[in-house]
């Protein structure tokens, strides 16, 4: 079974703190957009202009809580019941931290994209960024989050994933450099290109595009990136990996002032059929 799709793995070793989903964050803050991509969502969404006395949110696979924390002065002007939702401990520990430190309200539950039954019809708005990818029968995941929905006419579902071209350069530079660097991203699964073939089946939706170029000046963060893809799967590279990468990456900066990545994210704003 593959690593992406293996729970004992993502609750074991990927997720089993949040060390890596952080590092895999943190290089997004080099974006050159005004607002972060979290942020993005959020004005998309548009929450602040649902016509409703109280929304019921649900957010599956909520990892950090970020989406939340990065939007907390916006969402202190809506009236909700938010349940924040994931299968790892460790993600909903930090989850809650953060939001109480953001003064958001929620109710904190350990539960799997895969088996959401405990809420459906339940719910406005069901949030599922980039997580479809960690499920074994993708099918069955969307399912999910569709009953969850509400009968409310105006119920949606909003989900990210990644392009097959985000961030490639990343791992082909990596692959160029040792055999073993993994040859499959945790994306890879349910990228872009997967969900607009899979999604027609389950919902009508709305898609938006952030694509843009981050301009890397860190070396160390980049390269926690790079090992957040690595270390958990315990996969042994030479070793002048790291070195010879740094070194690739230096070269990159010193000649353009930056390591320049290629993002491109997709949103689906998804209603019944």
């Amino acid at each position: 079974m593959k690593k992406e799709i293996n729970k004992n793995y993502l609750k074991e070793q990927q997720y089993k703190t949040t060390k890596y989903l952080e590092a895999r964050i943190k290089i997004h803050t080099f974006t050159e957009n005004k607002k972060s991509f979290h942020q993005w969502l959020y004005e998309k969404y548009n929450f602040n202009n649902k016509l409703k006395d109280k929304l019921k949110i649900l957010d599956v696979a909520c990892g950090t809580g970020v989406f939340w924390k990065q939007n907390s002065e916006e969402a202190k002007n809506l009236n909700y019941d938010l349940i924040m939702t994931d299968f790892a401990e460790s993600m909903l520990d930090k989850s809650k931290k953060n939001l109480s430190d953001a003064g958001i309200e929620a109710k904190f539950e350990i539960a799997d994209v895969e088996n959401l039954s405990k809420y459906k019809s339940q719910f406005d708005i069901i949030l599922c960024h980039n997580a479809v990818y960690h499920a074994e029968d993708k099918k069955l995941a969307l399912q999910n989050l569709k009953d969850c929905m509400s009968d409310d006419k105006n119920s949606i579902v909003g989900l990210t994933t990644n392009s097959e071209k985000h961030m490639l350069n990343v791992y082909e530079i990596g692959r160029k450099l040792d055999k073993n660097f993994p040859t499959d991203r945790i994306i890879d699964s349910w990228t872009e290109e997967v969900a607009d073939k899979m999604l027609p089946e389950f919902f009508e939706y709305e898609k938006i595009i952030e694509e843009e170029k981050l301009k890397v000046t860190d070396l160390d963060i980049l390269m926690n990136y790079v090992a957040s893809g690595v270390e958990p799967r315990n996969i042994k590279l030479k070793e002048s990996f790291y070195d010879e990468y740094r070194e690739i990456a230096k070269k990159e900066i010193d000649e353009n002032g930056f390591f320049q990545i290629i993002k491109r994210s997709p949103l689906y704003i998804c209603k019944n059929k």
